[in-house]
């Protein structure tokens, strides 16, 4: 192999890579370690672009931190302690049906609710209307409450083992003349009125009293062997 044929060869050889592709124009740099070449296809960066809002990271245009602290302007009015509801009138005016009067002692004790629950004149006279009719409710099952009293204790002077049952026609009539003897005509309105004249103690008593009459005799005087009416009463 001559001079010339040794040459040619040795260029051959050093411009077949190693992997069997086309080697690099001699006149071709290879890249060098380190360097970061475009992919095919993507534009290229141009000089000066600086990156868009609205990435990862980034806060939306306009949105207000939320530990922002409110403007004054925005803060409740504070309710002072001399302030007077809306509600409640200088003065309640109360009207009542003809022939109906007001309750003042109630009044005094219903005005001052009135106006701490705001109420105005309209929604006062309304529960002041009203009052009446709860009021007669009330009395209407007091009394009905009163009369099943009266009649229990008549129910139980009739079973009473003492003066009741087969006894009962005898005790009354002690009880009667006792007390026509020892009662007033007011006394016996009262009792009759309000039923206290069926309550089993008082009826026992004045069945004592007559017994008392008939078996010993009573006097007003001082009569040697006659009980007093203090004694019959009261006992010795």
């Amino acid at each position: 192999m001559n001079l010339f044929e040794r040459l040619l060869h040795r260029r051959l050889c050093n411009e077949q890579p190693v992997d069997g592709g086309a080697a690099p124009a001699a006149s071709e740099p290879a890249p060098t370690a380190g360097d970061n070449p475009t992919p095919a296809g993507a534009p290229a960066a141009k000089e000066g672009d600086t990156p868009q809002p609205g990435t990862e990271g980034d806060k939306p245009a306009g949105e207000k931190p939320a530990d922002e602290k409110k403007p004054d302007g925005d803060k409740p009015a504070e309710k002072k302690e001399d302030d007077k509801p809306e509600g409640a009138p200088e003065k309640y005016e109360f009207q009542t049906a003809e022939g109906v009067e007001l309750d003042t002692e109630a009044l005094k004790d219903f005005e001052p609710v009135a106006r701490e629950l705001n109420l105005s004149n309209e929604q006062a006279q309304k529960l002041v209307d009203a009052y009446p009719k709860i009021l007669a409710g009330v009395q209407q099952r007091q009394a009905e409450a009163w009369q099943k009293q009266t009649e229990d204790w008549a129910a139980e002077v009739k079973a009473d083992k003492e003066i009741g049952g087969d006894k009962l026609t005898g005790s009354l009539s002690k009880a009667q003349r006792a007390f026509d003897s020892f009662s007033t005509p007011e006394l016996k309105e009262y009792l009759n009125t309000t039923g206290l004249g069926n309550h089993p103690g008082l009826v026992k008593m004045f069945v004592k009293i007559g017994s008392a009459m008939s078996e010993d005799g009573m006097v007003t005087g001082n009569n040697a062997g006659q009980r007093s009416a203090a004694e019959v009463l009261y006992g010795n």
